[in-house]
């Protein structure tokens, strides 16, 4: 067991710094993001909306076609993550919960590592398996949002490019720690 625990915690290290690094110090995912900032469109929300959900507009009904025109004449919203309580914002909590997913993602990558360790794989090939499976993640996380729901097309390009990255990164630590 230790064969893949200390090499998960210390990718899921690995993982989390360059994690604060992409979201806190690169501007790159926030450049499709907007902030709505229009004081009445909140309080228009606040009294449209009584239950926490993830709201889009415009929904579905049993007329097809008339969502249909609804969706083409627009505006097209989907994932407007609402809660009309608010929430208290706790990062140590935010950071904790993080981490725990950075190990969790880093422990399956390891275990799917020491998987193919029969084929003697070399420390690049390793390193690339890893990272596959962040274009695989990217794949089928923000790719297929983004054919559903119509985000921004840059928006899938930066996740995906970051999963690459880092588990990229993760792969370096897992390919350094499990060897054949």
């Amino acid at each position: 067991m230790k064969k893949i625990i200390i090499p998960s915690l210390l990718a899921a290290i690995v993982v989390f710094i360059w994690m604060f690094i992409s979201w806190a110090l690169l501007p790159w995912h926030y450049t499709d993001m907007k902030n709505i900032t229009d004081q009445a469109l909140v309080e228009q929300v606040k009294s449209s909306l009584t239950e926490p959900g993830i709201y889009m507009y415009t929904g579905e009904s049993d007329d097809m076609d008339a969502t249909l025109q609804k969706y083409k004449a627009g505006p097209l919203i989907h994932f407007m993550v609402y809660n009309p309580q608010g929430a208290e914002w706790d990062m140590a909590m935010s950071m904790i919960k993080s981490f725990l997913i950075n190990f969790i993602s880093a422990f399956i990558a390891a275990a799917l590592l020491m998987m193919t360790l029969a084929q003697n794989p070399g420390f690049m090939r390793r390193v690339i398996f890893v990272m596959l499976l962040g274009l695989f993640a990217g794949f089928i996380g923000p790719f297929v949002e983004w054919n559903w729901f119509h985000f921004p097309f840059g928006y899938p390009i930066v996740g995906v490019i970051d999963l690459c990255i880092t588990w990229f990164l993760a792969g370096l630590v897992l390919a350094w720690k499990i060897k054949p």
